[in-house]
């Protein structure tokens, strides 16, 4: 209904029984709520437009309620750019221009998944490594986002693949339809289904066909295909030891790790101490305790993150493990598990971890900061201090931002 205070129908899907939700207890001032998604611990996000007193309809706002009605966050980015924004269980999607976002429930913030909000592109990659053409709206399932491209020439039509995981973009080949002739789509953990428009007779409006496609994926990465298929498998069975600070050891097959590893393999044929007695010594690797180099290991076996992915300090101790054994990989992984815990109230702090690195993840912190930098260091005030004493290069380079001066590395990055 649209007035405020308007109730919702919900429907039972083997059942098809219908009850109501009453939004009496939420409240939503001059706004008529027009979409609601109910999560699984009874909070709400809705999406409203704002009537005037004549019952006419203005802006467009979303919201962010608990089970009991309170107000958690209002203006919620990406919900409120689109009616059709595509949700699944841990947020809601939106494409905009070259660049894909998100607002993750759990996060109760917005935040930018790849691409580029200003340089357009066609490149598979990572994160911000990822380039686009202009997005149309994405489908979403609980693992993956697609998202189509337009463009004057054919060679821009394109449908990509986004990890909601990993955030590695790939290109998706679709065989059997043409790119002008899909009307619509929208996938299932275990299917894609697409409209596809075909030849009517002169007697028929419209022809429609709908077209399934299958998206398992069972077959690992051709890295770590390759790497395993050149294990000698009549070699004796080794076991590496790495040997941690707190006396915990974990181990791992020689094989597989140096035929995963050119850094553990030049190690391990050194004729050094390490070669000889299979244990590497990592007591003095403040960044190497058990959770990180477990992520790092089990990498070496999986060629995949396995491992808690909401954990920024862990995710950066794995990224300075990653870049110090050279798993160019993992270091895009973690990049990208650090880039979705990007938030105002954390940009800072990863600011001073990768100040320097010419990264995509120090680029995505400046990008943040051009967007929200007032409110980010109206809430970062009381620790400008600290800052300054223990990162003056950090506070230098704020201080060239807020007079105007872009950050110095962007012109390093693949921009294509």
């Amino acid at each position: 209904e649209g007035s405020a205070g308007a109730d919702f129908s919900r429907v039972a899907v083997t059942t098809g029984q219908t009850s109501t939700i009453s939004l009496a207890d939420v409240d939503l001032w001059s706004y008529a709520p027009q979409r609601l998604i109910i999560l699984g611990n009874g909070e709400r996000c809705i999406l409203a437009t704002e009537l005037d007193p004549e019952g006419m309809m203005g802006s467009t706002e979303a919201g962010h309620f608990d089970a009991n009605g309170k107000c958690i966050a209002w203006s919620v980015a990406c919900f409120a750019e689109s009616f059709q924004s595509p949700a699944n269980r841990s947020g809601v999607f939106d494409s905009f221009g070259h660049s894909v976002t998100a607002y993750f429930f759990d996060q109760r913030a917005a935040v930018f998944l790849a691409g580029s909000e200003d340089t357009p592109g066609c490149v598979d990659g990572v994160g911000t490594h990822a380039r686009f053409g202009d997005l149309r709206l994405p489908t979403v399932n609980n693992k993956f986002l697609f998202v189509r491209m337009d463009g004057a020439e054919t060679w821009q039509w394109r449908l990509a693949r986004l990890n909601l995981k990993t955030l590695q973009v790939q290109s998706v080949h679709v065989t059997g339809l043409d790119h002008s002739d899909l009307l619509n789509y929208c996938a299932s953990d275990d299917y894609m289904f697409a409209l596809k428009a075909c030849p009517a007779s002169k007697d028929e409006v419209y022809k429609l066909l709908l077209m399934r496609a299958s998206l398992d994926e069972s077959d690992p990465s051709p890295g770590l295909v390759e790497a395993v298929s050149s294990v000698d498998l009549r070699a004796t069975v080794q076991a590496v030891s790495f040997r941690l600070s707190d006396g915990t050891v974990l181990q791992v097959d020689r094989r597989i790790l140096v035929a995963r590893s050119e850094y553990f393999r030049r190690m391990l044929s050194s004729g050094l101490r390490e070669e000889h007695t299979n244990e590497i010594d990592l007591c003095a690797d403040s960044d190497a305790d058990e959770a990180s180099l477990s992520v790092l290991l089990r990498f070496v076996l999986s060629d995949a993150w396995e491992g808690p992915d909401k954990d920024a300090e862990l995710a950066f101790r794995v990224r300075c493990l990653a870049d110090r054994y050279q798993l160019p990989k993992l270091v895009d992984l973690a990049e990208a598990y650090l880039h979705r815990l990007l938030i105002p109230t954390t940009v800072l702090s990863f600011l001073d971890r990768v100040l320097g690195s010419s990264g995509p993840l120090e680029q995505a912190c400046w990008e943040l900061l051009n967007a929200r930098g007032a409110e980010i260091i109206s809430g970062h005030e009381a620790d400008l201090d600290t800052i300054i004493s223990q990162n003056p290069k950090l506070a230098k380079r704020l201080i060239l931002w807020g007079a105007g001066s872009s950050w110095p590395q962007q012109k390093k990055l693949r921009t294509t």
